[in-house]
């Protein structure tokens, strides 16, 4: 694929304790096949064992190993930016924290890890070699991820100021919740949802990624065959259907079918309503691009 443009999700992967059970958790549930990196060969020093994803032969995703225990088990995105620098200043002048980097991943690119004022956390990647994703929004593939806050303003004001985002609420009852338009072309690339909407109100804030299924009931089954479970069953919204689910090490994500942002329309589960048990860990970010 090209290169993302700014503020654009162009990656994403999970941080998990076991990447063979891993790989046959998500091989199974979404078809992909998986080649491994370490440390010191394809990304450069400092960066974890991983296995990287591929749909069809196109990268995908990628499978990080988790250091130690302390770590938490969960997905994460990154958001392309054309100068990390400059996005890691502005981060810090809306009043995020960053976590770490930058860091140059060989000539894959450089990323930082950072968090917005309310905690939740994402990785910003400059592309070097490696832009991101192969494909998004066929089945197997990342179709949408939103960030769950309890502080709307501060969420409101952050992300605009670091990645020139538009706020856009939904054409339809969606309680507070705004899609993140891109300026330049109107695409919608991701959102931002209120922790307890949907999601029960002990969770942290944090980014939710989603998976494009053929069918979110084949899904399920697929899930808890390869023991996972479902956090929040299939729900319904204009054109879509989804569920938020977590892997057999305990990471959350969500897959849907239907609609999504790059049809025109915000999807996800901050656009709908309903009750859902905690997850084990919320979705944050990893490197493994």
């Amino acid at each position: 694929m090209a290169a993302f443009a700014e503020g654009s999700p162009c990656w994403a992967d999970a941080t998990l304790p076991d990447l063979r059970a891993g790989e046959r958790f998500y091989g199974e549930l979404f078809g992909w096949t998986f080649t491994e990196g370490g440390e010191g060969t394809d990304v450069g020093p400092g960066f974890p064992r991983h296995s990287r994803a591929y749909l069809d032969g196109r990268p995908i995703a990628a499978l990080v190993a988790k250091r130690d225990g302390r770590m938490p088990t969960e997905w994460g995105i990154h958001l392309a930016t054309p100068d990390l620098a400059a996005t890691v200043e502005k981060v810090r002048g809306a009043g995020g924290t960053v976590l770490t980097g930058p860091v140059a991943a060989s000539d894959a690119g450089r990323s930082a890890t950072v968090a917005d004022p309310d905690g939740a956390v994402f990785s910003v990647w400059q592309a070097g070699e490696r832009p991101g994703f192969g494909v998004t929004d066929v089945p197997g593939s990342f179709c949408w991820t939103e960030v769950y806050v309890r502080n709307a303003d501060a969420a409101d004001a952050f992300y605009p100021a670091v990645f020139g985002y538009e706020l856009q609420a939904p054409p339809f009852d969606a309680g507070d919740f705004k899609a993140w338009t891109l300026p330049e072309s109107g695409r919608q690339v991701a959102g931002r949802a209120i922790v307890g909407d949907v999601l029960p109100p002990e969770m942290p804030p944090h980014f939710l990624v989603y998976f494009r299924v053929g069918d979110v009931g084949d899904a399920l089954r697929t899930v808890r065959r390869g023991g996972g479970r479902v956090l929040v069953d299939r729900q319904e919204i204009p054109g879509a259907t989804f569920a938020v689910v977590v892997d057999n090490q305990g990471a959350a994500f969500a897959v849907m079918d239907g609609a999504s942002a790059v049809d025109g329309e915000p999807a996800g589960a901050g656009s709908a309503r309903g009750e859902a048990e905690p997850p084990s860990a919320p979705a944050t970010s990893a490197d493994g691009t």
